[in-house]
């Protein structure tokens, strides 16, 4: 009975880890996507003349750029 709870247990969570890693390599994608429109917007903005304002780039991102962590 024991050994029965452990498999079904263990099959759950290996169920569950799969579900969670399919659903970080979406949001790892769209997090890329993201970033390349970002780009691709602030460049036009650059070649427009358009500078960015202090309240542009949210905090979380200056934080990423100031420790690249």
């Amino acid at each position: 009975m024991d050994l029965a709870i452990l498999r079904e247990t263990a099959e759950r969570v290996d169920r569950e880890s799969g579900e969670i890693r399919t659903e970080s390599r979406g949001m790892r994608a769209l997090q890329r996507a993201y970033s390349w429109t970002v780009d691709r917007l602030i460049s036009r903005m650059e070649r427009a003349g358009i500078p960015p304002e202090p309240d542009d780039v949210h905090e979380l991102v200056r934080e990423h750029m100031r420790t690249d962590a």
